[in-house]
């Protein structure tokens, strides 16, 4: 089996039955490899008039992080890849998820934050503004126990893939992580949904091949 043939497989062997791809991301927010995937591949590709309404995309936001219990069981102590502000970005992207409870306003405010050359913590006021959101109730939460309950609630989704995640961005395609799929969505995100839609194609998918788009990159 030739190597075009192979990844075609892994494709097909992780498509839904549903005709929607499922994308569930895990990363971290001070990630330079996350935000790289979701600002520049990921947002662009849920953006895009073609692929909205096809697409569902889940968001983890722990990564390489840990919880401890504290000593007296009433919240958690974390540590970062990168640092006390990322754990702080952790908890903000974890606080206005069911805040929103809206994905698509979700997706605005991660990309917000993560286009951001200020720290999750200073850019947050600002991005929930952009959206349209009152960020007074995110910042109560990400300031309590409360904000510490919701990131290990992540973290505990995060325990149950399979494989383990060993990196991030981790990006599980229709409930299926694998390396190839993992390559091909970082890299092109809009060749991953192509590959991997199995309803009527988007115009922008027919006679364009993966090998086409990152030769024209």
């Amino acid at each position: 089996m030739n190597s075009l043939a192979a990844i075609l497989l892994v494709f097909a062997i992780g498509a839904s039955a549903q005709n929607n791809v499922r994308i569930d991301l895990y990363y971290e927010t001070l990630c330079p490899y996350s935000r790289e995937y979701f600002v520049d591949q990921l947002y662009p590709t849920w953006m895009d008039p073609e692929f909205q309404g096809i697409m569902d995309v889940a968001l983890y936001p722990f990564g390489n992080a840990n919880y401890y219990a504290r000593a007296d069981g009433e919240g958690y102590i974390f540590t970062c890849q990168h640092g006390p502000d990322e754990c702080a970005g952790n908890i903000i992207h974890a606080c206005a998820q069911p805040i929103f409870n809206d994905i698509h306003i979700e997706m605005d405010f991660v990309n917000c934050l993560l286009s951001s050359s200020d720290t999750p913590a200073e850019a947050a006021p600002g991005c929930s503004a952009l959206v349209g959101q009152d960020y007074t109730p995110i910042e109560a939460c990400a300031n309590s126990i409360d904000g510490e309950n919701a990131l290990v609630a992540v973290a505990h989704e995060q325990e149950k893939l399979d494989p383990t995640l060993a990196y991030v961005p981790w990006i599980v395609v229709d409930g299926v992580h694998n390396g190839a799929e993992q390559d091909i969505c970082q890299l092109d995100m809009h060749a991953c949904m192509c590959l991997t839609y199995q309803g009527t194609q988007p115009e922008s998918c027919a006679g364009i091949t993966f090998y086409d788009r990152i030769t024209k990159q």
